[in-house]
């Protein structure tokens, strides 16, 4: 979810002025009612927990204030999530066991034996909040599908204008495609060189590394500009020392400048055309059902007024 709308959705919440969000106490263990739908606890510390992963590496931050940020941005995607499931049931439908089933057997099948057990037990979490999180995705996948990408069409005339406008996106410079060989050892990359112009398949010797990749014929390092404006594709350059290495270029194919036609990049401006249409589409759902929603966030979690003494923080 765009980060704007999660920042609207707290705000909306936590604002004194609000009246769509009450401030009174709600029952242990639950941070907030969405509807009536509670939210707990357990559930808001798993999606925190794993925010913070996430974010490793970043500087901490400690202080109350910057926690009840924290926790205030996850509270929100969770009010958004009941917001959607309970969206989905008003339309009849319904994220089935079926597929809750069949994801997370394909998700347990990425993790041998018992890891995937394990994994949770690092994260800190039960089986529980863990399917409540799938769920929560599966169900907003099923809103994208069924709610939000309805009815989508696009006329030739917007194609066009969105080709024209995106011009750039469709045209690639002239490059290289190119296979670079290094190793320590000058004689190493000498003799991978060596049955390389015999076989482009050859297998390399230890110790030589092989890298291949396209470079816009613009970006080529400098230090191998000559020696690639000399050879042809299938050739290889001589050896050259760098600083901590030996290396060899070859071409493997030279590709010319060119543009996408209007039909080779059609698929791309269609899924790019769909994904701006279901974005405007969930903003002005999600600005309306917040709007409408009965939000019910925990004390705990609003922001205290300027004036209260820092001691009671």
């Amino acid at each position: 979810m765009p980060l704007f709308l999660l920042l609207c959705i707290l705000w909306l919440c936590l604002a004194p002025s609000m009246t769509g969000c009450s401030r009174e106490s709600l029952p242990a263990g639950t941070v907030a009612t969405v509807n009536g739908q509670p939210i707990s606890l357990r559930l808001l510390n798993a999606v925190q927990a794993l925010s913070y992963f996430q974010r490793a590496g970043a500087t901490p931050e400690l202080s109350v204030d910057a926690l009840r940020k924290q926790y205030g941005s996850v509270l929100a995607s969770l009010i958004v999530h009941s917001l959607v499931v309970q969206e989905l049931r008003k339309a009849g439908m319904e994220v089935s066991p079926e597929r809750m089933q069949a994801e997370e057997a394909r998700i347990r099948a990425d993790y041998p034996g018992g890891e995937f057990e394990q994994a949770l037990l690092e994260e800190q979490m039960d089986i529980q909040t863990w399917r409540e999180l799938l769920h929560s995705q599966l169900a907003q996948e099923l809103f994208a599908e069924k709610v939000l990408s309805e009815d989508i069409y696009f006329s030739p005339q917007e194609i066009l204008a969105y080709y024209a406008l995106h011009e750039k996106e469709f045209s690639y410079a002239a490059s290289l495609y190119v296979r670079v060989i290094s190793g320590t050892e000058q004689a190493q990359v000498e003799s991978a060189r060596a049955a390389l112009l015999k076989n482009a398949d050859a297998h390399l010797p230890p110790g030589v590394l092989e890298q291949k990749t396209a470079l816009p014929k613009a970006s080529v390092p400098e230090e191998w500009r000559k020696d690639l404006e000399a050879l042809k594709p299938g050739e290889i350059s001589s050896v050259r020392k760098m600083q901590f290495q030996y290396q060899a270029v070859q071409i493997l194919a030279e590709m010319p400048a060119q543009r996408m036609s209007v039909v080779e990049a059609y698929p791309l401006i269609e899924r790019a055309l769909i994904e701006e249409t279901i974005d405007a589409r969930y903003a002005d759902w999600m600005e309306q059902a917040v709007q409408k929603a009965d939000i019910r966030v925990s004390v705990h979690l609003q922001k205290r007024p300027d004036s209260a003494d820092p001691g009671d923080q």
